[in-house]
């Protein structure tokens, strides 16, 4: 639906005459004698910068922010002075424990600390197109991760409107992961595209797991299922192509983003910690989340398209002996990731241990 302003501002007779006495000198000052919150802000270390966490004062400081808002829906910078008639944004995520981290202000400064740019930090040249099969499971490899990373992007773009605007620095820090998530769809495909193979074949089992992610009804259902569950398995694969590279490219490729995705992780942790000691009571509903969604990540991690490129990876080429060694180093791999997600459930309050139906492996 549309929204219209009150008025056509062609039409304001008024606010035409005023911007005409404005423009010939005469100042109404309203704004000047506005009776905000007097602060002055400093970095407390001149080597960071000005923070967030330098700007954490008063009114306009995020530990001044309620659990429940209520009375600020527009678009309004938190501790500006309001005044009649501000338009509503609608906005549906009004409770500061449903989105907040304790440590979502340090991520998001992180975030800008450690930014990279694929086309210019990865050494696109040391690596050379080859036919080898190594080459063509990297191909596959980086176009399972291409889609992986669009959903992972589109994710926080999803909520990022439904969140009220006082929770800044929280919406600062998912854009942040928008523009995280678009570099490595950026950087995966063209790690694919120097292969000398191209773009390989898309994952029916995968993406359809990964909509299912998209599609949380909740935001803490989002978070949890895309942030700690995905996260802690795409983590787990960014670390396995660090270790499998042969390149210094593909090892700085894949370790750039890596950094990138243990900070979702981290956000999703402490989000998960602090929505659950706000609202115990949702731990429940939660767990029956995880129990009905945890099935995704046989579609996401156990796609052929994603798993046998691992196995190529890891064994160097199709020799059957060869592939039974990359064969283990998958499992070992899977059994990492399964047993970094448990801890993190855990961690959080919501133990999966013995209650998940993923399957264990013997390594």
């Amino acid at each position: 639906m549309a929204y219209y302003a009150e008025k056509n501002f062609f039409e304001d007779q008024q606010l035409i005459e005023l911007v005409t006495n404005i423009l010939s000198g005469n100042l109404t000052l309203e704004w000047y004698t506005a009776e905000g919150g007097r602060v002055r802000a400093r970095p407390s270390d001149p080597r960071r910068g000005l923070t967030y966490e330098d700007c954490n004062l008063g009114p306009y400081g995020y530990d001044a922010i309620p659990e429940f808002v209520r009375n600020r829906y527009s678009m309004a910078a938190r501790g500006s002075v309001l005044v009649s008639k501000l338009p509503d944004l609608g906005y549906t995520i009004n409770r500061r424990s449903d989105v907040w981290s304790d440590n979502v202000v340090a991520l998001y400064e992180e975030a800008k600390a450690r930014r990279w740019a694929p086309a210019v930090d990865v050494p696109w040249a040391e690596l050379t197109a080859g036919d080898s099969v190594r080459e063509a499971a990297m191909a596959q490899l980086c176009t399972f991760l291409e889609e992986v990373a669009l959903v992972a992007m589109e994710m926080p773009s999803k909520w990022v409107f439904s969140i009220n605007q006082e929770f800044l620095e929280l919406k600062s820090f998912l854009c942040a992961q928008m523009i995280d998530e678009a570099r490595h769809v950026e950087a995966w495909r063209k790690r694919a595209l120097t292969s000398g193979h191209g773009l390989g074949r898309a994952s029916a089992s995968a993406e359809q797991a990964l909509k299912e992610l998209l599609s949380a009804e909740t935001y803490p259902e989002a978070s949890l299922g895309t942030n700690l569950l995905l996260g802690s398995f795409v983590l787990a694969m960014c670390r396995a192509i660090a270790a499998l590279a042969e390149t210094r490219a593909d090892r700085l490729l894949a370790t750039l983003a890596m950094q990138d995705v243990a900070r979702s992780v981290a956000y999703g942790v402490g989000h998960m910690r602090y929505h659950l000691a706000h609202q115990p009571g949702k731990a429940v509903a939660l767990a029956e989340y995880l129990d009905r969604t945890e099935h995704v990540v046989l579609g996401i991690a156990g796609s052929p398209e994603f798993l046998e490129p691992v196995v190529i990876l890891a064994a160097g080429s199709v020799d059957r002996d060869r592939l039974a060694a990359g064969s283990r180093f998958a499992r070992r791999w899977y059994a990492s990731a399964l047993e970094e997600y448990f801890e993190r459930a855990a961690a959080v309050g919501l133990p999966r241990r013995e209650r998940s139906r993923l399957p264990r492996l013997d390594v």
